[in-house]
């Protein structure tokens, strides 16, 4: 996308904010999305300035209570009190704008409609124009998937594409299925085909980094992102980005074993961000740290 959209920065300065943490990222070839967190305490911001009017929408989880106003195309829209993991959406297709007279914390997800169009698969599923969410809807699967996003938000530098085009393929076909009268064509059912789980684990592991995308991975095995996923952890058992986090460890009990690198120093190699990444993950899913596990490594 060419021109700034509803995200980072643009949001930040409609809301008057320091900061407002945000990551952009593509689900397939032409469906780039954007995930903004936005907060600020009880004294509120006030209302915003109009967001920009472009052809996309703004899907809206809420991580707290809210109470606010709410107008569009320049007219009041009554709103209610909203609770946690409530949901909404907003056409930015019309000039809206809004007041927070109290405290704020909410997720935004930005989807330009190319990008709605281009998540369409010919041999799938058809193309949406539109989520169809009544204001304050309650969706708990929303928002623990948003609430999953936010570590990824605070600490970019450990975020990876494999991790973050999971989850967001994730929310988007939630939303599509529920949301977007989206008739999905029966896929078929299994995993995924000796070459194709060969193919898919070589690409991961030439990526330890995670910067290679879950849409990349299925076009190099035929699938489409949703039936790639599936049938990864059907032939697996877990998600692509746990078996990359497994393959990151198993990478550095290898360079641990020989001895000739320093800690940081495999981090580095294996994709973590730095030391302490990796002895968080690490001691995570082996139960030690490194350091203890090189010590105490099997002979």
């Amino acid at each position: 996308m060419a021109e700034p959209g509803a995200y980072g920065e643009s949001i930040r300065q409609a809301f008057r904010l320091m900061k407002s943490p945000s990551i952009l990222t593509s689900l397939r070839p032409g469906a780039a999305v954007a995930v903004t967190r936005v907060t600020c305490g009880p004294e509120g911001i006030g209302k915003t300035l109009p967001l920009p009017v472009e052809a996309a929408l703004m899907v809206n989880v809420q991580f707290q209570p809210l109470i606010h106003e709410l107008w569009i195309a320049g007219k009041p829209v009554p709103v209610h009190p909203w609770p946690s993991a409530a949901l909404s959406v907003v056409d930015l297709e019309q000039e809206s704008c809004a007041f927070f007279g109290g405290a704020l914390d909410c997720m935004q997800f930005y989807f330009p409609r190319k990008s709605l169009a281009a998540m369409a698969d010919e041999n799938e599923e058809r193309a949406i124009n539109d989520f169809v969410i009544p204001n304050g809807t309650v969706d708990i699967i929303t928002y623990q998937l948003a609430k999953l996003m936010i570590p990824a938000l605070e600490h970019p530098e450990q975020a990876n594409q494999l991790f973050l085009s999971g989850l967001l393929h994730a929310f988007y076909w939630h939303l599509a299925a529920t949301y977007g009268n989206m008739g999905i064509r029966n896929r078929g059912k299994g995993g995924l085909t000796a070459w194709q789980l060969a193919a898919a684990k070589e690409l991961i592991s030439e990526n330890l980094s995670g910067d290679v995308s879950l849409a990349f991975i299925a076009r190099e095995c035929g699938l489409s992102p949703t039936h790639f996923a599936r049938a990864f952890r059907e032939s697996v058992g877990i998600p692509p980005h746990q078996w990359l986090l497994l393959r990151r460890v198993d990478v550095a009990k290898h360079l641990l074993r020989l001895g000739n690198m320093g800690v940081a120093e495999i981090a580095l190699a294996t994709g973590f961000a730095d030391q302490s990444h990796l002895t968080r993950v690490f001691s995570r899913l082996v139960g030690i740290t490194p350091n203890a596990w090189r010590v105490l490594r099997p002979h």
